[in-house]
């Protein structure tokens, strides 16, 4: 390249240089092959469905990455310009095995989907290896800076070879200018201005790919230059926190800088959830109004649902001169999918395209090493659909970029940040995955979770092992800890850059997470029993004129997702149409009756995401299709899921329901003879003992589940749910669902 003669050859032969990185691309992706894969599961036939039916869809998304793929190999091409093709080749292959050690290292449930890690054990204990490394130590810092020093150090070789070029040339086009003959003369000076060029392009492209490159998850957030004395608001959420982790001593070593933060807390109490499932919640948490009310009732809204929405707290805080951002990674999908109110949102979302990009991405695994570089992830934003790439401190990058898009305009921040690395199937990064776990009899720890919870008829299919439900419980709280390592970090970040001097800071998660308690089986939203799923902590930290009255503290025995909003609105001071909520401040006295009974909640279920006739709760039920049955796609809004219309009323008819007071929990289970009831006590956390179902105590406890399910029962009356008897003594719930 360096000799042509002419521009024309040399722009041939560097885009031919280019595409010879494809051969080691290609290579490398199908000896770390994982097909189309999404949990484990085998999703090839649903990507040849989709193939069927939006051909043009799947093609534009097919050259999308190809022309990502491209680039990435034009990169290379940039930094290895003067480089001879074989050892472009050469260099190629390390390059891309570099990329693999290092996703091997970070994020070992990606390699759970690889055929050499499924066939070969010698594979999987590479991984295991190389993704156990203590995150401070000097191998995994080497393992995860890999490509980046591949890189350099081509860099570097490339950069000599064109100083060494250059300088021979420059003899030659002296030699040329001494001599007599013109046409020698013109020659070298051309080769001469074409190795120019290429020495310029390479220098240029080939630093902004290298700096791209780079593997640095350190956080540096911007100086507050906000100039403002109206209070910012960072909210901090985890998808499936639940309470027991800040409050057990033997979970001491789970969050430990979140439980330093309790001592500090203006409040810290357990909060009911009313549908322990992402999207129902947040909107719950956004507009202080139960789901039965506000219409998000499962986690695929139709159309109408949103266009007819409630005021939400970030709405009405960015109309009130707030810049209002949301940060997350697959869990908080939900956002771009619902109009929160966001003047910036730095997440994914969920919808046909992302799924198929996703399902590619995961197919050809050297794009999906490189995408999970810090600099690189948002080229595709897609990527972050992955639960197996779930990592908290790419949360945290993204937080870094967005804050500071406002650190210079003067208008006060509402940050939203949502962690999604504890939601199933809890697949945190390396050596979180592992730092509270045991191996199994194989030696092998777990990457991430599988689904294990198919129920055939009235029975469970499968034992769940004990080692399988310990590892399960590690995952999960290893998960929690690298969001606990990432907060920390954030935290501090933010106290010293000046964010937080005026400000109120809440920590939440969306629901909780059962994790085989009695008979509660795992996961979240297809029961209501005990307090685990439906229960999750919530911190408020005061800062400055944030801090209330505290002799109008009001005492609130009973917690919700229904009250951040109004209790958000109370300390900004914004102008929240409170008479229309469910909720109430937690922090302020109310000054008005609202909408839902003081000192009581209300839960339902969302679709159910397992199968069979019996909930994981091991209770009967209605049952119906599977979720992919049920969903049909919104061409018109982004091909969006949502519920089709034939099943979006019989869905919140069958639903479980609970009514909550500070000492029971009464549950409705709709089954095919009616609706039965159950009473608990809060304090049997799993539910294991139904008070209505010993005869002994069965008319000590009668009149107390009557009265609950009269209250439940007039508040859904309301709501505009009817009450269909069914001639046997029990009943039926009735939802006329507008789509």
């Amino acid at each position: 390249m360096l000799t042509v003669k002419n521009w024309r050859n040399f722009w041939i032969r560097y885009l031919l240089g280019s595409l010879i990185f494809f051969v080691p691309f290609f290579v490398i992706s199908i000896i770390f092959s994982s097909g189309f894969v999404y949990l484990g599961e085998n999703t090839f036939s649903l990507f040849l469905i989709v193939i069927k039916s939006h051909p043009l869809l799947v093609a534009s998304i097919l050259l999308k990455i190809l022309f990502i793929s491209w680039i990435i190999c034009l990169g290379l091409q940039f930094i290895t310009s003067s480089f001879k093709y074989k050892y472009k080749i050469i260099f190629g292959f390390i390059f891309f095995i570099c990329c693999i050690i290092r996703i091997s290292s970070m994020y070992p449930a990606v390699t759970e989907n690889w055929l050499i890690v499924q066939n070969f054990d010698f594979a999987r204990k590479i991984v295991q290896n190389l993704s156990t490394l203590s995150e401070i130590s000097r191998r995994k810092s080497f393992a995860e800076w890999l490509p980046f020093i591949a890189l350099s150090i081509a860099f570097c070789i490339n950069f000599i070879i064109h100083m060494k070029f250059l300088i021979l040339q420059s003899r030659r086009v002296k030699k040329a200018r001494s001599g007599i003959q013109v046409e020698e003369l013109d020659i070298e000076s051309r080769i001469f201005s074409i190795q120019g060029v290429s020495f310029v392009i390479f220098f240029i492209f080939g630093s902004i790919f290298l700096i791209n490159m780079n593997s640095s998850m350190k956080i540096n957030l911007p100086q507050n230059n906000t100039r403002q004395h109206r209070p910012n608001v960072f909210i901090f959420a985890s998808d499936s926190l639940r309470y027991d982790r800040l409050t057990e001593n033997k979970y001491a070593n789970v969050m430990p800088f979140l439980r330093t933060k309790l001592n500090e807390a203006e409040l810290f109490k357990p909060m009911l959830v009313g549908i322990p499932r992402t999207f129902p919640s947040w909107v719950e948490i956004a507009t202080g109004i139960y789901s039965s009310n506000n219409g998000v009732r499962t986690m695929f809204p139709s159309r109408n649902t949103r266009i007819g929405k409630k005021q939400t707290i970030f709405e009405t805080a960015r109309e009130s001169g707030y810049s209002t951002i949301f940060v997350s990674d697959f869990a908080g999908d939900i956002f771009p999918r619902y109009p929160f109110g966001a003047d910036e949102i730095n997440a994914p979302t969920s919808n046909l395209q992302s799924m198929v990009e996703n399902g590619m991405i995961s197919g050809i695994s050297v794009i999906q090493a490189i995408l999970t570089l810090p600099k690189m992830h948002r080229i595709l934003p897609s990527l972050l659909e992955s639960p197996e790439i779930s990592d908290p401190r790419l949360v945290a990058k993204a937080f870094s970029e967005s804050l500071s898009h406002v650190s210079e305009i003067s208008r006060p921040v509402f940050m939203t940040t949502f962690f999604s690395t504890a939601h199933f199937p809890y697949a945190a990064p390396g050596p979180w995955f592992a730092k509270f776990q045991d191996k199994d009899e194989n030696g092998n720890y777990k990457f991430r979770k599988i689904p294990d919870q198919t129920v055939i008829d009235n029975s469970k299919s499968n034992n769940i092992s004990t080692t399988s439900i310990k590892q399960t419980v590690a995952l999960y709280d290893g998960s929690l800890n690298a969001i606990d390592s990432t907060l920390k970090d954030l935290f501090h970040e933010l106290e010293s850059k000046g964010w937080l001097r005026n400000s109120i800071i809440l920590f939440f998660g969306d629901h909780g997470e059962n994790l085989y308690e009695g008979n509660l089986g795992m996961g979240h939203g297809d029961g209501v029993s005990g307090e685990y799923s439906n229960v999750t902590p919530l911190i408020i930290l005061t800062k400055g004129n944030t801090v209330p009255i505290q002799s109008q503290k009001p005492i609130k025995n009973i917690v919700r997702t229904i009250d951040i909003a109004p209790t958000i609105a109370r300390r900004i001071n914004v102008n929240f149409p409170e008479n229309d909520l469910d909720g109430e401040p937690l922090l302020d006295l109310t000054e008005k009756l609202p909408n839902f009974p003081a000192g009581l909640a209300y839960m339902e279920t969302g679709i159910w995401f397992t199968t069979g006739k019996l909930t994981p709760e091991n209770q009967p039920r209605v049952i119906y299709p599977s979720v992919t049955s049920l969903l049909d796609i919104d061409e018109g809004m982004n091909f969006e899921f949502y519920v089709r219309p034939s099943y979006s009323q019989a869905i919140p008819g069958v639903k479980e329901r609970a009514w909550v007071n500070d000492k029971y929990k009464l549950i409705a289970r709709t089954t095919r003879y009616g609706v039965q009831t159950s009473l608990y006590f809060r304090t049997d956390k799993a539910s294991e003992t139904d008070l209505l179902a010993d005869p002994k105590s069965f008319e000590d406890y009668k009149a107390i589940a009557m009265e609950m399910l009269n209250q439940m029962n007039k508040y859904l009356l309301s709501r505009g749910v009817e009450i269909v008897p069914n001639g046997k003594g029990s009943f039926f719930y009735s939802e006329n669902i507008t789509q």
